[in-house]
């Protein structure tokens, strides 16, 4: 068998040049062997609306009606009425095609394409030579010449401001008596800033200006009309520099609905009037110039027939047109006016719009009857052989190619699948239409759906021909060319722009998408795609039919027990077979109502795109969520649980927040939760057992989705604990901050320095410090105890928030008694690493604990230090280095107040000094000296951490009774001093003199001491 994979049989030059959207586009040749049957008809007229006869008519009987009708005023004006792109314009185009040219018989044929005026005129005059009708001609040429499509915008505001400030108020009726005559909405036309709005590019007026000195592009859509959008009706202008009547005009109809309505019709009502009048076609000249056409033509026995492709787009000239060919030909009896048959192409809207008058001339022109082409297909009538057969000649034209097309022998249009190699397969896999034509790509399936696809939203099963070919075959066509030969078809571009269509087309069942990505991963997209366009969306997996699978590089699977079978030889007649073979599906159990609705609404999730009610998201979000709660021990590490019911304040949400779900309620994926779900069809089923579960349904859970609950529960415990911590502030980042406080606090109270073990610094940081007091609160600045005092009403809390985060409670109480210990050691490290919290970030938790830390730290730590250096300085001034040890210098004063005691020498602070002395009796006189070096390091260093270890390393409780020691033993020095020196003048005793050089000796130290701090040494 010829080889079929990777086939294609047509090139993309063939598709741009023979599948046109425009029927006038195409030459004849190729246009006539892509026609197809319409599906036409018969509609009657009810003013300007139509209602269906359920008479359906053929191509040929309106070609014989209109050409053969007889009327009694010799004019027939026969309305082609359909939404835009429904084949009016390809129907008119097949009529002037099938129209014999004969003498006595003058074709008029205007094309939507060429709009402009001058197109127009010459068409509608074409071989009349008459003086009156070539000064028509001239003036025509005179005005598109001497215009550009902004100067003549602008004048056809103003002309039209003209002919609404003319109209008086006894030429309307009802509530648009306010809107004309001078102080109306001409107004609005004359204002300039009003005028630039009106004149912003897509509004009407430069639209029709562009097309009315030049043809329109093909395809471009515009409705030919003002619109409520035309209207200059910005808020933004009322704060211009508006003359005050136009003001009034301006406010009353921006703010009244109704009048913005009238306002639009009276513009459209009197716009052919305006063109008319710039145009010089005003007064009637066009219809005169009709009906002097008429007259000789008549003459010459002749018949005129009138093809006009889009009635909407001859602006300007409609009323004057539809007067002139709807004017009786007879006059007293005889035929003045040659006979006139115009086939119109209107669209449904244009039409519903139209002028009463002319709605009325059309209407009796007709004998109330329109040809109608809106295609509204259904489930009944799925239009499917239709379908097939209408783009099945233009894949043939597509095959065959234009110049082929135009060169064909007797007009017949050759079949490219008559000569294929591969014909049985391909017909036998993809189908053909009832003439023989290869249906390939497609097949009737995906036929039929892409016509949906493309359809109007608010009209799926509408069949609107320039649509289906203009956004279905041709881009198709153009993107498989490439992609099948790459084995990428359905491609991406398939993938993304044709969908199943929510209630009209079965989506591919959600179950079928899972059980593709398994078998097949690497063309799991490629492959539903072609399930659901090309099998129809099987309840099942199948494999393509033989042919289908060769062309798009899809690989037979290993489905046991079904599958499409070999590919059979049609017989002569038939051009189909099913796309698969299908055995019975298994039945699933019976399930209720309620929890029905919701199986459909995930099934529609995974499958149709549509979004997951805010009902089911809330089950799988619950369902998901409470997993991951009940998996967690809290044990590795170890960290204080929460309960199910604590979990929301803990932050484990059954929220978007922590379970996001694709295209859920009215939310967007959120990257950011712990958990994402994203639209596939492994999770659509999974969502099902969720919902069975939740519905106590459990038997409909599939065993391998309770392995992917517990599973998913087991992979985000670390998430669930990251989430718990950070909405509790127990985050790594956190803890160090509490640590670093905690560890601050413990120095303030003097149990930690910087630079201690390890080991002493975990002690304290995890120390509530109920039983801590400082020894040597005497020396300390009443700052620094004040520090103390609000710090430690705040440590409780903070070392329980700590120990609740790194550690685990028991008993009754919950009281934390295990401590992870290597995490919390390593937290430790890296707080101690800083011993300053200006620039760290503090959880809620340790803020109260921190305040004393904070604000003013250093400058309290300086102030420490310099109490402490201010205390050194006063002892070293009355106990030099020199002094020897402290405890003889109190043993030298206690002898000499000995000594002066008996020589009754003493002065009245005896008594306190020897209170004093006793003070001091177990003081350590030697750290004095280590103070003294400690400050000098902290004086060369001054980092932060060098001045703490300094400043909260505890003292010496005694230095405030050393000082005030010294300070009474000078005072009673230089009295004892002063007394002796007397007494050994009056040379009264030995013991005068003894004491008298003991206290010079001691006097003498003391001043050489002084003399040494003033030098600096």
């Amino acid at each position: 068998m010829p080889d079929f994979h990777r086939f294609v049989c047509w090139d993309v030059e063939n598709v741009t040049s023979t599948i046109q959207t425009e029927a006038v586009v195409s030459s004849p040749a190729v246009f006539l062997s892509t026609h197809t049957r319409l599906g036409i008809q018969r509609c009657r007229i009810n003013g300007r609306s139509f209602s269906s006869t359920g008479e359906s008519v053929t191509e040929e009987d309106v070609r014989d009606d209109f050409l053969n009708r007889r009327t009694n005023t010799g004019t027939l004006l026969l309305p082609v009425v359909g939404e835009s792109g429904s084949g009016k314009s390809h129907l008119v185009r097949w009529v002037k095609e099938k129209i014999e040219h004969s003498d006595d018989r003058k074709i008029i044929y205007l094309e939507k394409s060429k709009t402009s005026l001058r197109h127009v005129i010459n068409s509608l005059l074409d071989g009349v030579e008459d003086e009156e009708i070539e000064q028509i001609r001239k003036d025509i040429r005179h005005v598109t010449g001497t215009f550009t499509a902004a100067s003549l915008a602008r004048r056809l505001i103003t002309q039209l401001s003209v002919t609404l400030a003319d109209l008086s108020k006894d030429a309307v009726s009802g509530k648009k008596r306010q809107l004309v005559g001078p102080r109306g909405i001409s107004l609005l036309l004359q204002d300039p800033l009003l005028q630039e709005q009106m004149l912003e590019p897509d509004n009407f007026i430069p639209w029709f200006a562009e097309h009315f000195l030049s043809d329109r592009e093909s395809g471009e859509e515009r409705p030919p009309r003002f619109s409520l959008g035309d209207l200059p009706l910005s808020p933004d202008a009322i704060a211009g520099d508006m003359a005050a009547p136009t003001r009034q005009i301006f406010g009353m109809v921006m703010s009244r609905p109704e009048l913005q309505v009238l306002a639009v019709e009276l513009l459209n009502d009197h716009w052919d009037k305006a063109v008319q009048e710039l145009s010089s076609l005003g007064g009637g000249r066009l219809l005169g110039a009709m009906q002097k056409v008429r007259e000789i033509y008549a003459r010459q026995g002749k018949e005129i027939v009138l093809l006009v492709e889009d009635f909407a787009l001859i602006q300007g000239v409609q009323g004057d047109l539809l007067d002139a060919i709807t004017e009786t030909s007879q006059r007293d009896g005889k035929t003045a006016l040659a006979p006139m048959r115009t086939l119109m192409a209107i669209t449904s809207g244009y039409f519903h719009d139209l002028p009463e008058t002319a709605a009325t001339r059309i209407s009796t022109s007709t004998g109330g009857f329109v040809y109608n082409l809106d295609i509204v297909l259904g489930e009944s009538k799925t239009g499917t052989e239709d379908i097939a057969r209408f783009v099945a000649k233009y894949l043939n034209a597509a095959r065959v190619g234009r110049d082929a097309l135009e060169h064909a022998d007797g007009g017949s249009v050759p079949n490219m699948c008559d000569e294929c190699t591969i014909k049985s397969l391909c017909h036998g896999s993809f189908g053909a239409s009832v003439d023989g034509f290869g249906l390939y790509p497609f097949n009737r399936a995906a036929l039929t759906r892409v016509v949906h696809s493309v359809a109007p939203q608010e009209n799926p099963y509408a069949f609107v021909p320039r649509t289906v070919l203009g956004n279905g075959v041709i881009p198709i066509l153009n993107d498989a060319y490439g992609s099948i030969r790459k084995g990428e078809f359905p491609s991406a571009f398939f993938q993304e722009n044709y969908k199943a269509v929510k209630g009209v087309d079965r989506a591919l069942p959600n179950s079928v998408s899972e059980d593709v990505e398994a078998r097949d991963p690497v063309n799991a997209k490629r492959r539903r795609k072609a399930l659901e366009f090309w099998a129809d969306a099987p309840a099942q997996l199948v494999n393509l039919l033989q042919g289908i699978g060769e062309a798009f590089a899809l690989p037979e699977l290993d489905v046991e027990g079904r599958g499409a079978g070999p590919v059979r030889i049609l017989p002569a007649g038939e051009t189909s077979q099913p796309a698969i073979t299908l055995v019975d599906a298994p039945q699933t159990p019976r399930v209720s109502p309620a929890l029905q609705r919701k199986l459909d609404v995930v099934e529609d999730w995974a499958a149709s795109g549509s979004r997951l009610t805010t009902e089911v998201a809330n089950i799988v979000r619950t369902m998901v969520s409470r997993s991951v709660h009940y998996r967690e021990d809290w044990l590795t590490p170890p960290i204080k649980p929460i309960g199910v019911g604590d979990a929301e304040g803990a932050g484990w949400t059954v929220k978007a927040n922590t379970v996001s779900i694709e295209d859920a309620s009215a939310e967007a994926l959120n990257k950011s939760a712990a958990i994402t779900l994203e639209r596939n069809p492994r999770n659509g089923e999974f969502f099902k057992s969720l919902v069975r579960v939740h519905a106590q349904d459990a038997d409909g859970m599939r065993p391998q989705d309770v392995v992917r609950l517990a599973s998913s529960a087991e992979t985000h415990r670390a998430a669930l604990r990251e989430r718990v911590a950070l909405n509790a502030e127990h985050a790594d980042g956190d803890l160090v901050a509490g640590l670093r406080v905690s560890l601050l606090g413990a120095a303030l109270a003097g149990q930690v320095v910087p630079g201690m073990p390890i080991d002493a610094l975990y002690a304290a940081a995890f120390d509530k410090g109920k039983a801590w007091a400082r020894p040597d609160s005497s020396s300390r600045t009443e700052t620094w105890m004040k520090r103390i005092e609000a710090h430690m009403q705040h440590r409780a809390g903070l070392v329980e928030e700590l120990l609740n985060s790194l550690g685990l409670g028991q008993g009754a109480t919950g009281a934390v008694h295990v401590i992870d210990a290597a995490r919390a050691v390593a937290l430790v490290k890296e707080a101690a690493q800083k011993w300053d919290l200006s620039s760290i970030e503090l959880p809620k938790w340790a803020k109260e604990a921190a305040h004393p830390l904070r604000a003013g730290w250093d400058v309290a730590v300086r102030g420490q230090l310099q109490e402490l250096t201010s205390l050194v300085h006063e002892i070293r001034e009355r106990f030099p280095k020199s002094s020897g040890p402290g405890d003889r210098l109190v043993q030298q004063v206690s002898t000499a107040l000995q000594m002066a005691n008996a020589e009754g020498i003493t002065g009245p602070q005896g008594p306190e000094l020897e209170m004093r002395a006793a003070a001091v009796t177990e003081a350590d006189w030697n750290a004095v000296s280590v103070l003294e070096k400690e400050l000098s390091r902290a004086r060369e260093d001054q980092s932060t951490e060098s001045l703490l270890a300094v400043a909260a390393v505890p003292r010496s409780p005694h230095l405030q009774e050393m000082r005030a020691y010294l300070k009474t033993a000078d005072t009673l020095l230089d009295t004892a001093l002063a007394a002796a020196r007397m007494q050994t003048q009056n040379a009264v005793s030995d013991a005068a003199d003894q004491l008298a050089g003991l206290l010079v000796e001691w006097q003498q130290a003391v001043d050489d001491a002084t003399l040494q701090a003033e030098a600096g040494e």
